[in-house]
């Protein structure tokens, strides 16, 4: 059973600390409370929190398993172990205990350190240049796939990411540890971490990452890219029904509800999770809009959605008013079809959705960004083509209880 550690004081708790300096352990002690916390994540049975120049993460539990292998001690260890191995990773000051909570103290990285995949969308969203961030990505899953070390949850999100130093350091070291050198098909296994990239990376470039990075074939970087595809798709199918629940009731993670005119209208986020819709935007005129049927107008926009979970790249449904109204993001003038020459870029994309289930019959419905990134224009001939369409109509949904918090 979990305890739920937020809104946590550390003054009010007494602890036994664990490698950690006693001058820390003393400020944390008289100048903690409360109201001095950040929380920057939490679920029910974690929270980590930003307090001065340091990380806490603070878990509660009761089970037995918990309290006599607490996970801050196993990824206290493991980083004593990856440190002495020389493999970057935010430094690791120390672990305690105070009844039936643990917490992990480490020092905040770098100060323009965000998450690799945060970053990676930051550049995306703005149309900048991924070819620095790429290269130096490179050379760090270099050293990482030829090193000892074994991860259980490598993505993106478990990487820091420091712009001015051009450097990556592994954070969250829960499941993380040594083990014996890969041979080529485990560092192809590594570097399905590639996959993450896939909405603006083509694909013949994400094969010749894999080629330069490790020296990985083109026949197997294409079985573990499919691989990634098909087990994605499989868990967002596994997870959907939670995830529309989710997205209905305004998870901060993926939509929210603004006041737009007289009515509480549904927005999708993006993935640094900003709403595509903006009501003085829309009241300027900057946004497409069609009318549906209320039900026709949420298929449209739980299918957008999936998309999104999948990583497709198109236009969205950036909001739902209760009409059936949809708002759509303006298409830049700058956008241009695509020509002969991305047609191995377009067939090579084709492929991709193929391997997560979704079919589109016109080709022609791809356009190309201002940066050169592939969109896809209008998803309703993929939609039609879906199996069961009765997943993106939800039963009960009832507009009318929609509520900005």
């Amino acid at each position: 059973m979990s305890i739920d550690p937020r809104h946590f004081d550390f003054t009010r708790h007494k602890w036994r600390w664990h490698y950690l300096p006693a001058e820390v352990a003393e400020r944390l002690a008289g100048e903690a409370p409360a109201d001095e916390l950040v929380c920057v994540k939490a679920t029910d049975s974690r929270a980590v929190y930003r307090w001065e120049e340091l990380f806490i993460k603070v878990s509660g539990s009761l089970r037995l398993k918990s309290q006599l292998a607490p996970a801050a001690r196993q990824e206290y260890n493991s980083y004593c172990k990856l440190a002495d191995c020389g493999v970057p990773v935010v430094k690791h000051l120390g672990w305690g205990r105070s009844g039936h909570y643990t917490a992990l103290i480490t020092e905040a990285w770098q100060n323009d350190a965000a998450d690799a995949l945060n970053y990676w969308y930051q550049l995306i969203y703005s149309q900048q240049d991924t070819a620095l961030f790429l290269r130096q990505l490179s050379d760090f899953l270099r050293y990482v796939v030829d090193s000892p070390l074994q991860h259980g949850d490598f993505h993106l999100g478990n990487i820091l990411y420091s712009p001015s130093r051009g450097e990556f350091a592994l954070v969250d070291l829960h499941n993380v540890g040594l083990g014996k050198t890969r041979n080529l098909r485990g560092k192809a296994e590594m570097l399905r971490i590639l996959c993450e990239l896939r909405s603006a990376v083509r694909p013949q470039d994400m094969v010749e990452m894999f080629y330069n990075i490790a020296g990985v074939s083109e026949s197997m970087a294409g079985e573990v890219i499919r691989g990634k595809l098909i087990g994605d798709m499989e868990r967002t199918r596994h997870d959907w029904s939670r995830r529309v629940r989710q997205f209905l009731s305004g998870y901060a993670k993926f939509s929210g509800f603004v006041h737009y005119g007289n009515s509480v209208l549904l927005v999708q986020r993006d993935k640094l999770r900003r709403n595509l819709f903006d009501p003085s935007l829309a009241a300027k005129g900057k946004y497409r809009t069609t009318r549906l049927a209320f039900e026709a107008a949420l298929e449209q926009m739980l299918f957008s959605f999936y998309l999104s979970l999948l990583q497709v790249p198109h236009i969205p449904v950036a909001a739902l008013a209760p009409d059936g109204t949809l708002y759509y993001p303006e298409v830049p003038a700058e956008c241009t079809t695509p020509g002969d020459g991305d047609r191995e870029w377009i067939n090579c994309y084709n492929e991709y959705l193929l391997c997560m289930g979704l079919h589109l019959k016109d080709y022609h419905q791809w356009i190309l960004s201002p940066a050169g990134q592939l969109w896809l224009a209008d998803f309703n001939s993929m939609l039609g083509a879906m199996p069961d369409r009765s997943v993106f109509h939800p039963r009960n949904v009832d507009p009318r209880r929609w509520r900005v918090r």
